[in-house]
């Protein structure tokens, strides 16, 4: 190991580890050099821990742009809600029924009366006995009854335009399910967010016609978007809340409630609601606020963005946390009392739900956001022409005005505070910084690591032989030194017994297996005679 560093040492690019073993360097100068490097590297390494602690806890950046353009982003949903719960002209049907099965006129108004307590809890005048006798009696159930008793949308909506057209109300305008029990609703899409409910869907292809009335008619299948901003280019609505239609009130005064949310919400958490009065002029000016993550951040962990993206909730085409936690007040409210208020959605997969809870939701990581500014104002019996009061009684009347105020938008892209190359390169300018490294430095490490390592297992046969050829006998009992005459005796047959003075040696191998040592007496002398 020793030998190993004094040769990277030596050889290495990084700064200072040279000195550790240059040539005459003395024990202060290798100690002093060798704690600077150790404390440079030390440094180093708090550094690139420092950054990515900063860039794990830290992911992500918000910019901001003010130049997006607003016909790019989706106009709002605007829903409609009667205060009366209980249409006159259809709960005057549904008691004579009632009067034939028996029920008196108390009864029956009782009954109306405590219906919208399904939307405002409170005490009800009719117990829950006598009620299940009434919908049976009526074979109806609860939605199917309150659906029926709502003001139907093509009463309530007078006149309808959008973006300057004139259009049948029917065709823009469906019922939907709210927190304010059935109501009218401009550009919801809450039930097409789900996939296996949209796919049979047709997409609007934009195109608009006109029928025989001279009414532009249009399918709105999809998210509508205004070209621009100002009063001509938003949607306004002329109402008709018919104040002496009304049984049963969910707030004390006549008039209407308005909502505006995003298109694919359930409108029931997060959305504005104002009032519009009879002889009233509501003008909602709306801004938009977007929130755009940008895709580097879909390689994050939930955990670090805190949020979900289109399509990565089962189920949904677009998330949406509104939404889920919609879904998780009913999870619950069904989990407490074995039912459901009728206004909330159809369940939908049953392996959806399961998977729903309301510590799972999460924000969108790409979501708009709706600010509203309100002008509320008493109309006045004067001379004035528009295409939403044209040829209309407007004597009790409502007219609502939406549309975007600004040309822009604000929008607040997210994305990584520092993609994987510039991190990478922040590393490298810290190592480089304290140790003068590089790429070829860390090369050059593995290298020599490597080399190392096969060296060390390639030596240990070099070494084995190595220590097999030191444990030999001693020379002394290697090499038999014999004279070559007296060997001839030893393995030929003497041809005489004159004694020779040739003095050359004759060497031969040791060999243990073999070796015997024996004496003979030839000339009175002692020779040693070696067997193979």
């Amino acid at each position: 190991m020793n030998r190993w560093l004094n040769i990277y040492c030596k050889n290495t690019g990084l700064h200072g580890f040279r000195y550790i073993t240059m040539d005459r360097a003395t024990v202060i100068d290798s100690a002093f050099w060798s704690v600077v490097c150790i404390s440079s590297i030390i440094f180093c390494v708090i550094l690139m821990l420092r950054l990515w602690d900063h860039y794990s806890n830290n992911p992500i950046v918000t910019s901001i742009d003010t130049t997006s353009p607003i016909w790019t982003v989706a106009f709002p949903a605007i829903t409609i809600c009667n205060n009366n719960k209980v249409y006159g002209p259809h709960a005057d049907i549904i008691a004579k029924s009632l009067y034939t099965n028996g029920y008196s006129i108390e009864d029956s108004d009782k009954f109306f009366f405590s219906l919208v307590k399904l939307i405002r809890p409170d005490r009800n005048l009719v117990n829950d006995v006598t009620a299940r006798k009434i919908f049976n009696s009526l074979n109806m159930t609860v939605e199917m009854l309150m659906k029926r008793l709502m003001q139907p949308c093509s009463t309530l909506l007078v006149r309808c335009i959008w973006v300057g057209q004139i259009y049948d109300c029917n065709k823009i305008f469906k019922p939907i399910k709210s927190r304010e029990g059935f109501c009218c609703a401009f550009n919801s899409h809450y039930n097409l967010n789900v996939k296996h409910k949209s796919t049979g869907c047709a997409k609007n292809s934009g195109n608009y016609y006109i029928n025989s009335g001279g009414v532009q008619e249009h399918p709105s299948k999809q998210s509508q978007k205004a070209p621009g901003s100002g009063r001509d280019v938003g949607l306004s609505v002329a109402l008709n809340v018919e104040g002496n239609t009304y049984k049963a009130n969910s707030r004390p005064f006549i008039g209407a409630s308005v909502m505006i949310h995003d298109p694919i919400d359930f409108p029931d958490i997060g959305t504005h609601t104002v009032s519009v009065l009879p002889d009233h002029v509501l003008v909602i000016t709306v801004s938009s606020t977007s929130i755009k993550s940008m895709e580097s951040l879909r390689y994050l962990p939930i955990e670090k963005r805190l949020c979900y993206f289109d399509e990565e909730v089962p189920g949904e085409t677009r998330y949406s946390y509104q939404s889920c936690v919609s879904e998780c007040l009913a999870k619950n409210i069904q989990r407490l009392c074995g039912c459901l208020p009728f206004y909330y959605p159809e369940k939908r997969k049953p392996e959806y739900w399961k998977m729903k809870t309301c510590r799972k939701c999460l924000p969108q990581c790409t979501d708009i956001m709706y600010h509203i500014n309100l002008e509320d104002v008493k109309m006045d019996d004067v001379t004035y022409d528009s295409d939403i009061s044209r040829g209309l009684n407007t004597s009790h009347l409502s007219f609502l005005n939406v549309f975007f105020g600004d040309l822009t938008y604000v929008e607040y892209r997210k994305e990584n505070i520092i993609s994987w190359d510039s991190l990478l390169a922040s590393f490298g300018g810290i190592f480089g910084l304290c140790l003068g490294g590089s790429v070829m430095s860390v090369i050059e490490l593995v290298y020599f690591s490597i080399k190392q390592f096969f060296n060390k297992v390639l030596r240990q046969p070099r070494k084995r032989q190595e220590r097999s050829r030191t444990s030999l006998p001693p020379a002394s009992e290697m090499f038999l030194s014999i004279p070559v005459a007296r060997r001839e005796i030893q393995l030929q047959k003497p041809q005489s017994h004159k004694k020779s003075n040739d003095k050359r040696v004759f060497v031969t191998w040791y060999q243990p297996a073999f070796y015997q040592r024996e004496t003979t007496n030839y000339d009175n002398e002692y020779h040693d005679r070696v067997k193979f």
